[in-house]
């Protein structure tokens, strides 16, 4: 990802200064994260682990694998954004999301396709891939996952595998309250961030 937008002005510049004028108590709160007001720690559950923001200065500690340039920006738009909403247990493709018809074709090439080239004849390897990055078995599919990107963020990976009629595919899907904390374009990074995951972990290689 571009770490610089049209302006020239690093994608993170918006959420930290919206972040340094909040209220870092009432942040957490909405979030479903911990407030640990000793140290001026947001503690943020993202997939397997913790994110740690520090304010008044919002500076971010992760841990190594969740502290890439998208998850740490992704944590800042999150922690600004979510209205606290809960998720719905209901589940949407992603172009059923608000704006998601636009974005559709990027996530069918690079979080869907991905899954389905790399696990299509190795089940057991997607379920272990996915175990392997925080996810939860789900009822879906051939195979399933369910991850909490953040608290309130939950996305589900979908595998068919290959058979004599039908290739394997896979789809992402989305709880149906995620646009009440991140946007379509947001969204789709975050899937794309657990789908390399999940892809480039030693227990989900070959069949």
């Amino acid at each position: 990802m571009d770490s610089m937008n049209q302006r020239g002005e690093s994608p993170l510049t918006e959420p930290l200064m919206k972040l340094r004028e909040s209220n870092p108590e009432e942040v957490a709160r909405k979030a479903g994260a911990r407030w640990e007001s000793a140290v001026g720690d947001v503690v943020l559950p993202v997939l397997s682990g913790e994110v740690r923001v520090r304010f008044p200065e919002v500076h971010i500690e992760a841990p190594r694998g969740l502290d890439s340039f998208s998850l740490k920006l992704l944590t800042l738009l999150y922690l600004c954004n979510t209205d606290g909403a809960a998720p719905s247990g209901q589940w949407l493709a992603y172009r059923d999301l608000p704006g998601g018809r636009f974005y559709e074709p990027v996530v069918n090439r690079s979080v869907e396709a991905p899954i389905a080239r790399q696990f299509g004849e190795n089940v057991a390897g997607f379920l272990e891939a996915c175990a392997g990055a925080g996810g939860v078995d789900a009822s879906f599919g051939d195979a399933s996952s369910q991850f909490a990107l953040f608290p309130k963020v939950h996305i589900a990976f979908i595998l068919w595998q290959n058979d004599r009629e039908f290739p394997a595919r896979a789809q992402a899907l989305f709880d149906s309250n995620s646009a009440h904390h991140l946007n379509a374009f947001d969204l789709r990074m975050g899937a794309q961030e657990i789908s390399s995951m999940i892809v480039k972990l030693p227990t989900g290689e070959g069949s």
